[in-house]
Parts: structure tokens; C-alpha cells; sequence
């Protein structure tokens, strides 16, 4: 059943557009933990944004943004960043999308009011993506 959601879902574009929500947010989390602190003020823009989306996934988006975030965390613990960065910017197509990945992240690591040097490393590999 869900393979045949999937198929028709596919020509419509939203799984292309799923996709792309799913990397945004996975994107985002990672700047949650890059500087090795995962901050409340910080999950909260991502929850805030995130709960904006219209979400077409079997997946809850609270279960999604739990699990990806400790994935983002073992990519920052294995110091994987940028292969993190580079895997979820090609599953992000659109422009504006792409653009919207750099807004989320630069809010995401002023949220705490206090940039670290990590941050802004791995800010820059995402501009790079750009």
C-alpha cells in the first residue's frame, strides 16, 4: 500500500518536495548540535519552522526530527560534517529552498545568542553548497 502511495505521490512532486523539507530540517538540526551544545532556544526555531511545513510523510514529524537529530549528532561526533552538509544539499533542488537552508541555519545558531567558531566552520560549508 505504501509503495503505491509512493508511486502516486511521485508524479505529483511531493516526494520531491518531502524530500527537500526532510533535508532542510536535517540541515537545521545539525546546527543545533555543531557547537557541541544542544540548546532549547535552538530546537525551538526548528520545531517552530518545522510544525509550518506541510508534512507528507508516514513518519511523524516529531519522530522524524528526533531521530535526525542523533543522526546529525553522530555526524558532528564522527566529524562528518561536511559529508552531512553535502548528502542532505543534494536532495535540496530549488533555489529558494537552497537559500532557505542558509536563513534556517544562520537562525538556528543565533537563536542562543552566542556563535561559536564551530558554528560559523560549518556555515561556510554549507555556503560552499550554495
Amino acid at each position: 500500500m505504501k509503495f503505491e502511495q509512493l508511486l502516486n505521490h511521485f508524479d505529483t512532486g511531493i516526494c520531491v518536495d518531502q524530500m527537500q523539507k526532510e533535508a532542510l530540517i536535517d540541515i537545521a538540526l545539525l546546527f543545533i548540535g555543531v557547537d557541541g551544545v544542544i540548546s532549547e532556544s535552538e530546537k525551538h526555531v526548528v520545531r517552530k519552522w518545522a510544525k509550518s511545513l506541510q508534512w507528507n510523510s508516514a513518519i511523524a514529524l516529531d519522530d522524524y526530527i528526533e531521530d535526525s537529530l542523533s543522526k546529525s549528532v553522530v555526524a558532528i561526533k564522527n566529524n562528518d560534517i561536511e559529508a552531512y552538509v553535502q548528502h542532505r544539499m543534494n536532495n535540496i533542488i530549488d533555489e529558494p529552498m537552497r537559500q532557505l537552508a542558509k536563513d534556517l541555519a544562520v537562525r538556528v545558531i543565533e537563536a542562543d545568542g552566542n556563535v561559536k567558531q564551530a558554528e560559523k566552520d560549518a556555515l561556510a560549508i554549507l555556503e560552499a553548497e550554495l
